[in-house]
């Protein structure tokens, strides 16, 4: 075992999240190396499609200690975004291993052992920061694999272009879903969404005014009470919209997310194209069989394509699952980046929470949290005084939010 690479941090994943535990992490002094499964940072930004935009805003979506340029408009795309995470390496002069994929963490004495695809290594503090959607999910239908037309997982969709003039159904309103849609409209494809459950909207926008700095003073208040503040804003935006299809969601935004860790879908055009009859809404997919798609409503439709933006697992059990670090739902019940769980301490996760406020902007915040934890452990290792500072960032979650 002493014959392993061994470094005193590892963090494993070179997306925001992990990026900025690592900067954090060696601004502290530690030596830091991150470990990146593909042959680039943003990876999971790099793969998806042409459209895609940030949801926050330019100016509360910024890594510590790096600004975004202003040319990137309020709303960076995805190139820009990959852009801006590549400077950031070269900024903080971080150490990226690229394809190095992470097998499994494992307990050696008072280190961690990770078995990687280059062999085993070893650390003292490990950050697992490999993304809040690794791995895609697509509904198990009958009659799945005898389905003749393209059936994608949305993390597969790479553009509208591609399907103007042909007929698409969306499966799934939730935040990708309505916004690959309202892409396709865009692009002239023949759209309608299925829908399951009636969603939570949102605009990027209230009033011409980035929306988020509402959504985080929102965060602070009791669920019951964001819920109303929240309803009250999606009525303005919104309207009523039963009668085209889209009632009343069942749950506040708030409530939902603290139960089934989904956020509202951010429209950035489909609701326009559906009030003007240039989409549509149909019932929730209940089976494929052949060319067709059989809907709980009993209809069946013949689309083109059928794109599933059906959600994403975090994908960890192989990984820590044998730790006892993670919940049911497969999310680490030490979300907030530190304190660690008590069943494995110095190991960390970071970009594991996608609040609606913001997961890019939570990141820094956990990254700090983790740095301090780490440098507190530090210090009693090696005896020395740690500097005491004031947890800023606790402000940033409210108390009363359930301990997982």
């Amino acid at each position: 075992m002493n014959d392993l690479p061994s470094h005193e941090a590892i963090v494993v994943g070179a997306g925001s999240a992990g990026l900025s535990a690592a900067a954090a992490l060696q601004k502290r002094g530690f030596e830091t190396v991150v470990l990146e499964s593909s042959e680039a940072v943003g990876a999971s930004w790099r793969s998806r499609y042409e459209e895609l935009r940030l949801n926050s805003w330019r100016v509360m979506s910024n890594l510590r200690g790096y600004r975004m340029p202003r040319g990137y408009g309020r709303y960076p795309g995805r190139d820009d975004f990959v852009a801006y995470l590549e400077g950031y390496v070269a900024r903080q002069r971080l150490c990226v291993r690229f394809g190095t994929e992470l097998v499994r963490v494992d307990r050696a004495g008072d280190l961690w052992r990770l078995e990687t695809s280059a062999g085993a290594m070893l650390a003292r503090y490990v950050v697992i920061a490999t993304g809040w959607d690794a791995v895609p999910v697509l509904p198990d239908w009958p009659g799945r694999e005898s389905f003749v037309p393209e059936l994608i997982h949305s993390s597969g969709f790479r553009g509208a272009g591609r399907y103007r003039d042909r007929a698409v159904l969306v499966v799934g309103f939730g935040n990708s879903g309505i916004d690959i849609a309202g892409h396709l409209v865009a692009a002239g494809a023949r759209v309608r969404m299925s829908m399951r459950t009636p969603p939570n909207l949102a605009r990027r926008e209230v009033l011409g005014l980035p929306g988020q700095p509402l959504a985080v003073a929102t965060d602070h208040l009791p669920p019951r009470l964001a819920d109303a503040a929240f309803s009250l804003t999606q009525r303005m935006l919104f309207g009523d919209l039963a009668r085209f299809g889209v009632p009343r969601a069942p749950d506040g935004v708030y409530t939902n997310f603290y139960r089934r860790l989904r956020n509202p879908a951010i429209d950035d055009g489909f609701i326009a194209a559906l009030r003007q009859g240039r989409a549509q809404v149909v019932a929730e997919v209940v089976g494929l069989n052949g060319p067709e798609v059989e809907l709980a409503d009993g209809s069946r439709l013949r689309p083109d394509a059928v794109i599933c933006a059906t959600g994403y697992r975090r994908g960890l059990e192989p990984l820590v699952g044998h730790l006892g670090v993670l919940g049911p739902d497969g999310v680490p019940f030490a979300y907030r980046g530190a304190p660690e769980h008590r069943a494995a301490p110095n190991l960390f996760f970071a970009g594991m929470w996608g609040q609606f406020s913001g997961e890019i902007r939570l990141g820094p915040i956990h990254a700090r949290r983790i740095a301090r934890a780490a440098a507190r452990h530090r210090g009693r290792r090696n005896n020395e005084p740690v500097r005491s500072e004031e947890a800023e960032e606790s402000r940033q979650i409210p108390a009363w939010l359930p301990r997982r």
